[in-house]
Protein backbone atom coordinates (compact mmCIF):
# COMPACT_ATOMS: atom_id res chain seq x y z
CA UNK A 1 0.00 0.00 0.00
CA UNK A 2 1.28 3.47 -0.89
CA UNK A 3 0.82 6.29 1.60
CA UNK A 4 0.27 9.63 -0.14
CA UNK A 5 2.77 12.30 0.87
CA UNK A 6 2.08 16.00 0.58
CA UNK A 7 4.41 18.88 1.31
CA UNK A 8 3.77 20.93 4.40
CA UNK A 9 3.61 24.69 3.85
CA UNK A 10 5.85 25.53 6.81
CA UNK A 11 8.77 23.23 7.57
CA UNK A 12 10.87 24.25 10.58
CA UNK A 13 14.60 24.11 11.15
CA UNK A 14 15.88 24.29 14.72
CA UNK A 15 19.36 24.19 16.21
CA UNK A 16 20.21 21.44 18.68
CA UNK A 17 22.08 22.20 21.90
CA UNK A 18 25.10 20.23 23.11
CA UNK A 19 22.99 17.95 25.31
CA UNK A 20 20.65 17.02 22.43
CA UNK A 21 23.63 16.40 20.13
CA UNK A 22 25.26 14.11 22.66
CA UNK A 23 22.02 12.19 23.21
CA UNK A 24 21.65 11.62 19.45
CA UNK A 25 25.22 10.31 19.23
CA UNK A 26 24.01 7.37 21.30
CA UNK A 27 21.21 6.47 18.87
CA UNK A 28 23.11 5.25 15.83
CA UNK A 29 26.22 3.27 14.97
CA UNK A 30 27.60 4.68 11.71
CA UNK A 31 28.97 8.13 10.96
CA UNK A 32 31.52 9.84 8.73
CA UNK A 33 34.94 11.11 9.78
CA UNK A 34 36.29 14.06 7.79
CA UNK A 35 39.93 15.16 7.82
CA UNK A 36 42.72 16.34 5.55
CA UNK A 37 45.85 14.24 5.09
CA UNK A 38 48.69 14.10 2.56
CA UNK A 39 46.23 12.82 -0.06
CA UNK A 40 43.81 15.71 0.50
CA UNK A 41 40.28 15.76 1.90
CA UNK A 42 38.96 12.47 3.28
CA UNK A 43 35.44 11.47 4.30
CA UNK A 44 35.44 7.95 5.73
CA UNK A 45 32.37 6.02 6.96
CA UNK A 46 32.90 4.10 10.18
CA UNK A 47 31.00 2.50 12.98
CA UNK A 48 31.52 4.18 16.32
CA UNK A 49 30.45 4.37 19.94
CA UNK A 50 29.88 7.51 22.00
CA UNK A 51 31.21 6.69 25.48
CA UNK A 52 31.65 9.17 28.34
CA UNK A 53 31.74 12.20 26.06
CA UNK A 54 34.17 10.79 23.47
CA UNK A 55 33.66 9.23 20.04
CA UNK A 56 35.54 5.93 19.70
CA UNK A 57 36.27 3.88 16.59
CA UNK A 58 38.32 0.80 15.78
CA UNK A 59 40.58 0.37 12.79
CA UNK A 60 43.47 -1.71 11.50
CA UNK A 61 47.09 -0.62 11.37
CA UNK A 62 46.90 -0.75 7.55
CA UNK A 63 43.84 1.49 7.10
CA UNK A 64 43.70 5.11 5.99
CA UNK A 65 42.54 5.93 9.52
CA UNK A 66 45.72 4.51 11.07
CA UNK A 67 47.53 7.71 10.12
CA UNK A 68 45.33 9.55 12.63
CA UNK A 69 46.73 7.49 15.52
CA UNK A 70 49.70 9.85 15.79
CA UNK A 71 47.21 12.63 16.47
CA UNK A 72 45.33 15.05 14.27
CA UNK A 73 44.12 18.37 15.65
CA UNK A 74 41.32 19.15 13.20
CA UNK A 75 38.68 16.54 12.37
CA UNK A 76 34.92 16.55 11.98
CA UNK A 77 32.64 13.62 12.67
CA UNK A 78 29.03 13.58 11.55
CA UNK A 79 25.87 11.52 11.86
CA UNK A 80 22.40 12.05 10.45
CA UNK A 81 18.93 10.60 10.24
CA UNK A 82 16.06 11.34 7.87
CA UNK A 83 12.68 9.82 7.12
CA UNK A 84 10.28 9.71 4.17
CA UNK A 85 8.35 12.67 5.57
CA UNK A 86 11.33 15.02 5.12
CA UNK A 87 12.03 15.20 8.82
CA UNK A 88 15.41 14.47 10.29
CA UNK A 89 18.45 15.69 12.13
CA UNK A 90 22.21 15.94 11.88
CA UNK A 91 25.02 16.25 14.42
CA UNK A 92 28.59 17.39 13.76
CA UNK A 93 31.40 16.93 16.28
CA UNK A 94 34.53 19.00 15.74
CA UNK A 95 37.69 18.11 17.59
CA UNK A 96 40.94 16.19 17.57
CA UNK A 97 41.72 12.50 17.23
CA UNK A 98 44.44 10.28 18.63
CA UNK A 99 45.16 6.68 19.53
CA UNK A 100 43.96 5.31 22.86
CA UNK A 101 46.89 3.74 24.71
CA UNK A 102 45.33 3.20 28.15
CA UNK A 103 44.63 -0.55 28.47
CA UNK A 104 41.52 -0.12 30.65
CA UNK A 105 39.92 2.23 28.10
CA UNK A 106 40.91 -0.05 25.22
CA UNK A 107 39.23 -3.00 26.96
CA UNK A 108 36.01 -1.02 27.48
CA UNK A 109 35.98 0.15 23.87
CA UNK A 110 36.84 -3.24 22.35
CA UNK A 111 34.05 -4.90 24.32
CA UNK A 112 31.40 -2.35 23.28
CA UNK A 113 28.74 -4.02 21.08
CA UNK A 114 28.54 -1.05 18.69
CA UNK A 115 32.17 -1.44 17.71
CA UNK A 116 32.07 -4.95 16.26
CA UNK A 117 33.74 -4.40 12.86
CA UNK A 118 31.24 -4.30 10.01
CA UNK A 119 33.91 -4.87 7.39
CA UNK A 120 35.35 -7.87 9.19
CA UNK A 121 38.99 -8.41 9.91
CA UNK A 122 41.10 -7.49 12.90
CA UNK A 123 40.73 -3.89 14.12
CA UNK A 124 42.97 -3.58 17.22
CA UNK A 125 43.75 0.14 16.88
CA UNK A 126 41.38 2.30 18.95
CA UNK A 127 40.91 5.95 17.99
CA UNK A 128 39.35 8.59 20.23
CA UNK A 129 37.80 11.81 18.98
CA UNK A 130 37.97 14.48 21.68
CA UNK A 131 35.20 16.98 20.99
CA UNK A 132 35.84 20.72 20.95
CA UNK A 133 32.29 21.50 19.85
CA UNK A 134 28.94 19.95 19.01
CA UNK A 135 26.48 21.35 16.48
CA UNK A 136 23.25 19.98 15.14
CA UNK A 137 19.97 20.79 13.46
CA UNK A 138 16.54 19.22 13.31
CA UNK A 139 14.05 19.74 10.50
CA UNK A 140 10.32 19.07 10.96
CA UNK A 141 7.31 19.22 8.74
CA UNK A 142 8.71 19.06 5.24
CA UNK A 143 6.01 16.54 4.33
CA UNK A 144 3.01 14.89 5.92
CA UNK A 145 0.68 12.03 5.14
Amino acid sequence: MTIPVRLSPSPTLTALDDQECQALLGTTTVGHLAFVDAEGQQLIPLNFAFIDGFVYARTSHESILAGLARGHEDVAFGIEHQDVFRSGWNVTVRGSVDEVEDRATINVVLSHHRLDPWAGGVRPLVLRITPRSFAGRRVHGGASH
